[in-house]
């Protein structure tokens, strides 16, 4: 039994130095790792530039397009007749002579068939396991009038000064997108994305990121829509003749200074701001975890909810529904609202003035106050399990019921009635105070 386990090690034995010489003679032959050795880090770099000059006819548009596994892409429209582009080629390896021979073996494809132009660098299969990647930059400068679609796997992808739709796919780096002329879409895997002086006009923004920050300023289009899994997502002086709908997942979501026909607005977590937003009919948000807060948001109809997060809203017209699970609710120089507000934790409270009924403000646990303008004209019903009710303004009561000492309930109008008032709460007391 020992004999045949001991020959069976000795021609393992045997294969491994057999292997080792091998590997010697091979390494010894062939100097080594011609390139891009696999098991060294110093990623020592060399770089070389080449510039390229294609002749495009400036009078009609231009489709470019650009595939580049590993390198940034810049492209800039001017007030040029050709289209020059400069490529930078950036190779690594563990000796500079080795990087500089490297270098030389990158190969980019440039395709022209007329005015459509197609550049291209596929990153070659490699054995680097620790090493940097070669990389491809691509420099474009060419007319305004361009349509541009990128599609990067690694590198920063930027687009300014075109007229034209622009279609951007990146899988790792940043994106920006500045003064363009048309449609924007852009899909980013990791790396924020900021567009500014988007001039979309009846075609439409597409944003969208999974793990990073999202911003757009100064941009105008039909219809807006943003999406990140993992960041922040921030708008300034956006308008958009459709609709408005933005989705994150984690991080804060901020709109300031814009318009839309609706504004509809899902976080699972994060802070939800608006100030100076107008939508034409319905403004939409909803928050799992985290504060919705309104300034100067003007609509037709609201629909807040937060699942975990106070609502507080200032400013407020038309028809007004806030719910939160777990939070307070503060409406302050309300005009003209019809109410509708609900937490089940939390206290309420409302300044302002009350337009068509009926009105319904409820909480589980918490006090509910109530400022309104001194000749408010309401049927009220005001009800608590364990508090107290108090009223600035006179209340002709027309049923008053109490059954102990621990709940109150108050049926009757103020200034001789008009539209229904109801305010009740479990736990906590409803407060009536007169304001301006």
């Amino acid at each position: 039994m020992k004999r045949p386990l001991v020959i069976i090690l000795l021609v393992v034995a045997l294969a491994l130095v057999c292997l080792g010489i091998g590997a010697v003679t091979f390494f010894t032959v062939n100097d080594g790792f011609r390139n891009n050795n696999p098991f060294d880090g110093r990623n020592i770099s060399s770089s070389l530039e080449e510039n390229k000059t294609l002749k495009v006819d400036a009078t009609k548009p231009i489709t470019l397009h650009v595939a580049d596994d590993s390198g940034s892409v810049s492209i800039t429209g001017a007030d040029v007749d050709t289209m020059q582009v400069q490529v930078v080629m950036t190779a690594y390896d563990s000796s500079q002579e080795r990087a500089d021979k490297e270098v030389k073996t990158i190969k980019y494809n440039i395709e022209q068939n007329g005015n459509t132009i197609t550049l291209k660098y596929e990153l070659p299969k490699s054995m680097n396991f620790s090493n940097k990647v070669n990389t491809v930059d691509f420099i474009v400068t060419l007319p305004h009038e361009v349509a541009v679609d990128v599609n990067s796997s690694t590198g920063k992808v930027s687009v300014a000064n075109t007229k034209g739709n622009v279609v951007i796919e990146n899988d790792f780096g940043e994106v920006t997108a500045d003064n363009i002329e048309g449609a924007l879409s852009v899909s980013n895997s990791s790396g924020d994305i900021e567009a500014t002086g988007i001039k979309a006009g009846t075609e439409n923004i597409d944003l969208n990121s999974d793990f990073g920050n999202i911003s757009l300023e100064k941009a105008n289009a039909a219809d807006i829509t943003f999406n990140s899994s993992s960041g922040k997502v921030s708008l300034k002086d956006v308008n958009a003749t459709g609709d408005f709908y933005s989705k994150s997942g984690f991080g804060d979501t901020k709109f300031e200074n814009g318009s839309a026909a609706s504004v509809t607005i899902e976080s699972s977590s994060g802070e939800v701001e608006l100030i100076k937003v107008k939508a034409g009919s319905l403004l939409k948000v909803k928050d799992d975890f985290g504060d919705i807060t309104l300034t100067d948001a003007t609509a037709k109809s609201y629909d807040l909810h937060s699942n975990s997060g106070a609502v507080t809203a200032d400013g407020i017209q038309n028809s007004l529904k806030a719910s939160t699970d777990f939070g307070n609710i503060e409406v302050t120089n309300a005009q003209a609202v019809t109410l509708n507000l609900l937490t089940k934790s939390g206290s309420v409270e409302f300044s302002g003035s009350l337009g068509e009924g009926p009105h319904q403000v409820s909480t589980d646990f918490g006090n509910i106050t109530l400022i309104l303008p001194a000749d408010s004209k309401l049927n009220v019903d005001l009800s608590t399990d364990f508090g107290n009710i108090k009223s600035d303004l006179p209340i002709t009561v027309t049923l008053t019921e109490t059954s102990d000492s621990n709940s109150d309930h108050i049926v009757g109008t103020i200034n001789g009635g008009g539209e229904q008032l109801t305010a009740k709460t479990k736990s906590g007391n409803v407060n009536i105070q007169a304001g301006k």
